[in-house]
């Protein structure tokens, strides 16, 4: 595979982005995730989805339960199928890894998106989710089980994934100040995720 494939994965949901739409489930299975992270910030508050994809059913969940969510994706054609879905919702084209908002959010998720990124790359990405996160704010993001990079087929494209091991997870969480909340590894009843939420403590 070429190295811009392996940097550059929102090219590749230019070109898939409506059967990803037609395909993506719809069953909010990350519903149990979601309702934690819900009550864990406050009421009607800022919720950042980096990698927002079509915001079907994630962010449309968060707007609906009355937060004020704004989307982020370096797909055009993903981010267009969004603002279709969600005409209320705020949303920025932006590749996540250079983000730099003027605002700060009561939480952040990064669901199925951050593991698309070269593993040098996600390493670089916990000083964004720093910075984009007010005090005891919350970081919500999945991974995969073991260090290594991967392919899979998605709307006839191949798609580029990485991981790095627990222990690094766990290490650049420490180093830019949160505390692990809970650490779910291939958690059956949600599509084998493996899910991380932890808590921004500021400095």
């Amino acid at each position: 595979m070429m190295e811009e494939d392996r940097q550059n994965v929102f090219e590749a949901y230019n070109e898939i982005g409506d059967w990803f739409a037609e395909n993506r489930p719809q069953n909010l299975m990350e519903k149990g995730y979601l309702d934690k992270l819900i009550a864990l910030i406050p009421t009607n508050g800022s919720i950042l989805d980096v990698g927002c994809g079509t915001g079907l059913p994630i962010l449309n969940y968060f707007q609906d339960k009355g937060f004020n969510v704004t989307g982020v994706d370096a797909s055009e054609k993903m981010l267009g199928l969004a603002k279709k879905n969600l005409p209320l919702a705020a949303f920025i084209l932006a590749d996540m890894r250079e983000l730099s908002l003027p605002k700060k959010y009561d939480a952040v998720v990064a669901w199925h998106s951050f593991f698309h990124l070269p593993a040098a790359d996600q390493t670089r990405m916990f000083a964004v989710f720093e910075q984009h996160l007010k005090p005891k704010g919350i970081l919500l993001f999945t991974s995969g089980t073991k260090k290594g990079e991967a392919w899979g087929i998605n709307g006839g494209v191949n798609l580029f994934h990485a991981s790095l091991d627990s222990a690094e997870y766990e290490l650049l969480l420490e180093r830019h100040n949160f505390s692990i909340l809970s650490h779910t590894i291939d958690d059956p009843a949600c599509g084998n995720a493996t899910v991380w939420m932890a808590q921004y403590k500021s400095l």
